[in-house]
């Protein structure tokens, strides 16, 4: 990593804190000198003490490090979410390449990962559903099923890529995956970044359901969504998946109002969700609600 140090203390700098901030109770001042002069490399746990100290986290220090050497993969997903979102196809398919390329040259499973989501949303995006198509999906997705289905247990990667690549696999199969986050979290569960993403993650599945129909299985993620927002004191995701919850049970008993729904819709325009809200009365009128 060259010019290592050379960022170590440009950032420290700009925190305003001394060498002594950093080297104190970890090493000498003279051997944190040379790591800021590029002269001496600090072994793997000294690293991760200085970029504590700093404030910072690996992934940023890599990226700050040389942006294109080391992009992290929520970077990427983040770029191809929002290529999804906006329909442009032309940076899906730059995504592709690039994603493409640096498997090439670095080997590295996750962005062969990001490769075949990143193919899959090209599909979804451009091509109608039809039996050729899916045929294509499960291709693209069955590395990503055997990796996921391998790991004995997932750790914050393994949920983030589940709930990237959630929309690309077949109902059943999304279904099937996301009923092993329970068995396959590890024991750094309770931290806030595994609680974060296994809360969208059931968050979407509800949702992925709900435009499916697939009401028993809406009211099972929904609820454990609202067990996890609810813990963490969430009230737009509470809110999501209480939608969620009442507009399956009112599909479910074929009944056409209800006043709980109107309810939370009223709260989300209260909240200036005003987008989230419109969808969600296309999704009542797909069900027949009013």
């Amino acid at each position: 990593m060259k010019d290592y140090g050379t960022l170590l203390k440009k950032i420290r700098q700009e925190k305003g804190l001394s060498q002594k901030d950093i080297y104190e109770g970890i090493m000498t001042r003279q051997t944190y000198y040379l790591i800021e002069a590029n002269s001496n490399m600090p072994s793997f746990d000294k690293f991760l003490i200085i970029l504590e100290k700093l404030f910072i986290s690996v992934d940023e220090f890599l990226c700050l490090l040389d942006p294109e050497a080391f992009p992290t993969e929520n970077h990427l997903y983040y770029q191809l979410s929002q290529a999804v979102f906006k329909q442009d196809m032309k940076r899906i398919s730059l995504l592709v390449e690039d994603s493409q390329q640096l498997y090439t040259s670095t080997n590295n499973k996750k962005y062969l990962h990001l490769n075949l989501v990143a193919q899959a949303m090209t599909y979804l995006n451009s091509e109608p559903t039809n039996p050729d198509t899916l045929a294509c999906l499960n291709e693209l997705m069955l590395p990503i099923k055997q990796y996921l289905i391998g790991i004995d247990k997932w750790y914050l990667y393994e949920l983030r890529l589940l709930n990237n690549s959630l929309y690309c696999f077949e109902l059943s199969e999304a279904i099937a995956l996301g009923t092993l986050v329970g068995k396959k979290m590890d024991v750094l569960k309770d931290l806030e970044q595994y609680q974060e993403i296994k809360l969208r993650l059931y968050l979407n599945l509800s949702c992925l359901c709900l435009n499916h129909q697939d009401y028993d299985n809406t009211l099972l993620f929904s609820a454990l969504a609202k067990e996890n927002a609810q813990s963490d004191y969430r009230l737009f995701e509470t809110i999501i998946a209480s939608l969620n919850s009442e507009i399956a049970q009112t599909a479910k008993q074929q009944q056409t109002e209800n006043p709980k729904i109107t309810h939370y819709l009223s709260i989300l325009e209260t909240l200036d969700q005003s987008a989230t809200a419109h969808g969600y009365k296309q999704i009542l009128k797909t069900n027949g609600i009013s």
